[in-house]
């Protein structure tokens, strides 16, 4: 009970007694000695009646998860992740993990933007020391454009300017084309027109890797 009421009282942020006595149903009785002890570990501070959260400010300087994380124990998480790496459709995630579409969607959809934000800020510093003009590919009315580096495809949901911009050579561009083909036709054959360069960089960042590369990797994006 006492982890639920520290969620809580960080949704809250603050907050009087009266207040988190009627959002989480708990008796007063039971809520001041959690609330006390709370005090007592620097996790909250209590000040003219008013509950406040102590933010930890080493925490804030790393990423930050969206809260809904936070609403799900570690092993729902793990089986979602893992279930994304081995490419299981959220609606098989419900039969084999007892996850609600929903739920799974929401989690495979910031995996989708950690990935893509992953490798947009590789591109960038890339793009910085050598800029390049972008491949552009567009599907249902959504344009992404596409840059290559070391035999290694980027995508970006922006155009990325520089005075300095060169073409990519005739050979890059046919290995553009190549990745691009390669991994377009299992965005295609899912039919995702919503946030297409989102799914167009998970298909890129998930090609030749194995379960095991793709469960590390990501787990790393996510939490180091």
């Amino acid at each position: 009970m006492k982890d639920k009421i520290l969620l809580l009282c960080k949704r809250l942020d603050k907050f009087d007694i009266d207040k988190i006595e009627t959002i989480s149903e708990i008796e007063q009785s039971e809520l001041l000695p959690i609330l006390d002890e709370l005090i007592k570990e620097n996790k909250l501070k209590l000040n003219a009646g008013v509950y406040s959260f102590i933010t930890n400010t080493q925490h804030q300087k790393k990423q930050k998860l969206p809260l809904f994380f936070q609403f799900h124990d570690k092993q729902t998480i793990d089986y979602i992740i893992r279930g994304f790496c081995a490419d299981i459709e959220a609606k098989k995630m419900m039969v084999i993990f007892d996850t609600s579409k929903h739920v799974t969607n929401k989690f495979y959809q910031y995996l989708r933007i950690a990935i893509y934000e992953n490798q947009l800020k590789e591109l960038k510093k890339l793009f910085e020391k050598n800029p390049k003009i972008p491949q552009e590919r567009i599907y249902m009315n959504t344009k992404a454009y596409l840059y290559l580096y070391n035999h290694k495809l980027y995508v970006s949901e922006k155009y990325l300017a520089s005075k300095d911009s060169k073409k990519h050579t005739d050979d890059e561009r046919l290995e553009i084309k190549n990745i691009y083909l390669r991994s377009y036709r299992k965005v295609l054959s899912r039919s995702f027109e919503h946030k297409f360069y989102l799914h167009l960089a998970e298909e890129l960042w998930k090609y030749g890797k194995e379960f095991n590369e793709r469960n590390h990797t990501i787990n790393k994006i996510l939490f180091d």
